[in-house]
């Protein structure tokens, strides 16, 4: 049963609500199916709308257009280092966070090559990170190359170039690594190579 088509007011308060709610992109066509609006364009308009409102207004959130009709309402870039300094509590799994680390430094990487390293459960964690809108898969042949997304360079407050990426992640590494290094003289590994088969069952 088609839902009947909301105002242009309740409809756009619907998608904020829907945005904000979500902890990973809300595709247009639920967008639609939720308001009741038929036509793309005239829905892409509100979301802009609503973009627009929130730059206009100076808000701390903002709306990003990612590839596959999906929408997003995520921090603005120049707030992420000052929130990051403060909130330690993750959206991912340690374990999927290990193998996010480990596909955006050694980027553009093959799923087997990833699944060698991280386990079976690499798979579900790329899965997650696709939803997420953080790593996109490109199929060559037989093959599944893995890479960070342009959202993922947005949210590490970078212009997508692989060797900045590389380099935030291998210092967050190392910055997480010094502590424990101090207490026990290990030495260091790889970004998202740690405690490998630790992770293999989470």
């Amino acid at each position: 049963m088609r839902r009947e088509r909301l105002g242009e007011s309740e409809a756009k308060l619907l998608i904020e609500a829907m945005l904000f709610a979500s902890n990973r992109p809300v595709d247009l066509r639920t967008l639609m199916r939720a308001t009741g609006w038929r036509r793309k364009r005239e829905l892409v308009r509100l979301v802009e709308e609503l973009k627009r409102e929130y730059d206009e207004q100076g808000r701390a959130f903002t709306v990003s257009e990612l590839p596959g009709e999906r929408y997003l309402v995520h921090l603005r870039n120049e707030l992420l280092p000052i929130v990051r300094k403060y909130q330690r509590r993750s959206l991912l799994s340690p374990g999927t966070l290990r193998t996010l680390s480990f596909i955006a430094y050694h980027q553009p990487i093959e799923m087997s090559a990833v699944a060698a390293v991280r386990g079976s459960r690499a798979y579900v964690h790329v899965r997650e990170l696709e939803e997420l809108g953080l790593v996109e898969v490109e199929r060559r042949g037989r093959s599944k190359v893995l890479k960070t997304t342009q959202l993922f360079a947005m949210l590490l407050g970078v212009e997508g170039s692989v060797t900045k990426i590389k380099r935030i992640i291998s210092s967050l590494v190392e910055r997480e690594r010094v502590p424990s290094q101090a207490d026990s003289g290990e030495q260091g590994s790889q970004p998202g190579g740690d405690q490998a088969s630790a992770d293999r069952g989470s």
